[in-house]
């Protein structure tokens, strides 16, 4: 599954264990031995934010691959990183990650969560 875009509330959300809507709701039920894909799209800031760092890191846990955000001038006019990565490397992303791995349905696709922020 790919959850594309994924907002900053729809992570805190999963993140949470939050299932208050059919998205959360399937995420909750979700088989982790599965592949689960998410490419985020919030504001800069709102990526920045240590809560984003955190639920991530939640997220990772569970197995869920990152497809990361890229910089670009953003919906709210902000030149930064936080854009949903383009559809063909959503795409890519995925159809690698299957091709990588052994076809055995105990075992996930999903790769380690990383945000891809410079360190403070």
């Amino acid at each position: 599954m790919v959850i594309a875009p994924l907002s900053a509330n729809t992570l805190a959300k999963i993140a949470g264990g939050l299932c208050d809507n059919l998205l959360t709701c399937i995420v909750r039920a979700w088989d982790y031995s599965k592949p689960l894909f998410v490419a985020p799209a919030m504001n800069t800031l709102m990526w920045n934010n240590p809560f984003t760092e955190r639920h991530l890191h939640t997220i990772n846990q569970l197995g869920i691959a990152l497809i990361p955000p890229v910089t670009k001038r953003l919906a709210c006019g902000d030149y930064g990183n936080g854009a949903m990565a383009e559809t063909s490397q959503i795409h890519t992303s995925v159809r690698l990650a299957c091709k990588t791995q052994p076809h055995d349905a105990s075992s996930s696709l999903a790769g380690p969560v990383s945000n891809n922020r410079p360190s403070s």
